[in-house]
Parts: structure tokens; C-alpha cells; sequence
């Protein structure tokens, strides 16, 4: 029994170790290294910056998932074949749906206590992403418009012009990857939000995501004491939110052709 322990102490350890492969990058890595020729450079890094509350929760939640059920296959199997299939299965309930199930183990009611306070940390961080987005693209499209109206008025060449835009758009590039990343961590938060909607009332996920959809500007829930309500109505803005930030992405990505010179 002892030495069947150590070597699950073992794979645990390896599993823990093999749960977030490729997710650990510098900053720099990231953002790239500021020389000061970036007059956005400031925007860009304020950015990155909000990404960190968005991955950091995700990858703890998939390495619990992933270690714990090493633990339970390797106890249920005996052997290495099983942990790693419950490892696997532990990784996949850590990343869908292993959030309200750790909600639940202090009860129903203290769950969606716990989810509405979650849910308004997370809106707090989604405006600040939104607004770090919104001083990214107007920066950059600042830059753009500079470089259309020198040529315009002849104080560049051609020449010049399309170095300039060769530069911004390499700039774009790196941003975009930036705020791309973010995104995809924003949208399985909010999955994870959305599950634990359905599971307080099912089929409100749904209704969510349509009516989110339709949603143009931020939302503000209204008070009640009924905490479903709220906690329904709170996952309603955070995923208003989380189409803005969707859609101010894919304006990121627009950029790149904006930075162009016609003719």
C-alpha cells in the first residue's frame, strides 16, 4: 500500500507538473521590449496587464481539475494508466463546469452568494480591459491618420509613407495577439459563468448569449433581493461585456488595413 502511494505521489506530481504545458510567458514575451519608438507601447502594456486576472484563474482551475483526478483514477486504477485517464478527465472539469461545482460544495445558497461577488470582481476587470482596448485602438488609429495626412500634405514621400505603415502594421500584429489571447480567456470565463447560469435556472444561457448578442452598450443590473435574479442578471452584463470586448478584438485586427496608403 505504501509503495503503491509513492508511486501515485509520483504521477500526481507529473500530471501537476504536465497540466498547464506552454502557458508561462514573460511579459516581454508578450508585449515585446520597449525601445521607445512605440508611442502606444504605454497602451499596449496596460492591456497585457488586465490579461493576467482572466488566465491566472483558468489555469488554476485546470490544474486542480487535472491533479485531482489523477488522484481519484489512480486510486480507482491502481496504476499510472489510471491517473492519467483521470487526469484527463479532472482537466476537462476543471476547464467546463468546474467552477460551479466547486461553488457547490458550500451549498446552493452560499454558491450563488459566491457567484454574484465573482461575477462583479469580473465585470470590474472586463471595463478595465474594455478601456485599456478603447486607448489601444484610438492611439494607434491617432498614428494611422498622422502618417495619411503627412503624405497628404507632402511633408512624406511615398516612400516614406509606406515605411511608416509597414511599422504600424507590425504594431497591429503584436497588439492583436495581445488582445486576441485576452479574448479567448474572457469568452471561457464566461462560459464557465454561463454553465453555472443554466444550473440555477436551465436555459438561461441561452437567453443570455441572444440577448448579450443584441446588446450594443454595458448593462446595468438592477437591485433585487432575489439572489437567482441577481446572479442571472449579473451574468447578463458580464456577457455584454464580454461581446464588447469580442468586438473591439476584431477591430484590432481591422487596423492592419486601415494602415495602408491608397493611390
Amino acid at each position: 500500500m505504501v509503495a503503491r502511494i509513492g508511486k501515485l505521489s509520483v504521477v500526481v506530481l507529473t500530471v501537476g507538473s504536465l497540466a498547464l504545458p506552454g502557458c508561462v510567458t514573460t511579459r516581454e514575451d508578450r508585449i515585446g521590449a520597449n525601445d521607445g519608438s512605440d508611442r502606444c507601447y504605454a497602451y499596449r502594456a496596460a492591456l497585457d496587464s488586465t490579461g493576467n486576472y482572466y488566465a491566472e484563474d483558468m489555469l488554476k482551475g485546470a490544474a486542480i481539475g487535472a491533479v485531482g483526478g489523477a488522484v481519484v483514477g489512480g486510486l480507482a486504477g491502481g496504476d499510472l494508466r489510471g491517473a492519467l485517464i483521470g487526469a484527463a478527465v479532472g482537466a476537462a472539469v476543471g476547464a467546463a463546469g468546474g467552477y460551479w461545482n466547486a461553488k457547490m460544495q458550500q451549498g446552493r445558497d452560499q454558491a450563488i452568494v459566491g457567484a454574484i461577488s465573482d461575477l462583479q470582481t469580473e465585470n470590474d476587470n472586463l471595463k478595465k480591459t474594455q478601456a485599456a482596448l478603447d486607448q489601444l485602438i484610438n492611439c494607434r488609429r491617432a498614428e494611422i491618420n498622422t502618417v495619411k495626412a503627412d503624405y497628404k500634405a507632402k511633408r512624406i514621400t511615398r516612400e516614406e509613407a509606406d515605411a511608416r505603415m509597414a511599422v504600424i502594421r507590425a504594431q497591429v500584429k503584436k497588439d492583436y495577439e495581445i488582445a486576441s489571447a485576452i479574448n479567448q480567456n474572457v469568452t471561457k470565463r464566461n462560459e464557465e459563468y454561463l454553465f453555472a447560469a443554466d444550473q440555477v435556472k436551465p436555459g438561461s444561457s441561452q437567453r443570455i448569449k441572444t440577448a448579450a448578442a443584441a446588446t450594443k452598450k454595458p448593462t446595468t443590473p438592477k437591485p433585487t433581493k432575489n439572489t437567482e435574479t441577481a446572479m442571472l442578471d449579473q451574468t447578463m452584463s458580464n456577457t455584454v461585456q464580454k461581446e464588447l470586448i469580442n468586438t473591439q478584438t476584431q477591430t484590432v485586427a481591422g487596423l492592419e488595413r486601415e494602415a495602408t496608403i491608397s493611390g
